[in-house]
């Protein structure tokens, strides 16, 4: 199915802000700019699916799900998203 730019572009506002947090959180050097092309590349994957919805638990699910599937296999330490706010796209992190 095709998505709607307006979908896209909220999804990669998402993958973007749970990359940057990511990035800031990580407690690893080893995260450069090809792994953070290659976290938002797997976050829009598994965003866009899902959208569009108004639920942050869906949200905040999805982003994980890629967190715990990448992360690791770059051999990084991997915070989790606690929340993602489905009207700007902020998200909250949390260590653990």
């Amino acid at each position: 199915m095709m998505q709607s730019p307006g979908l896209e572009s909220a999804a990669h506002i998402i993958a973007e802000n749970v990359a940057s947090a990511f990035e800031r959180a990580c407690a690893d050097e080893d995260f450069h700019d090809f792994s953070r092309e290659i976290l938002v590349a797997r976050l829009l994957r598994d965003l866009l699916p899902v959208m569009p919805t108004q639920c942050s638990n869906t949200l905040t699910a999805a982003c994980n799900h890629t967190l715990d599937n990448t992360a690791g296999v770059m051999g990084l330490s991997s915070p989790r998203v606690e929340a993602v706010d489905p009207d700007n796209g902020s998200v909250t992190m949390r260590q653990v």
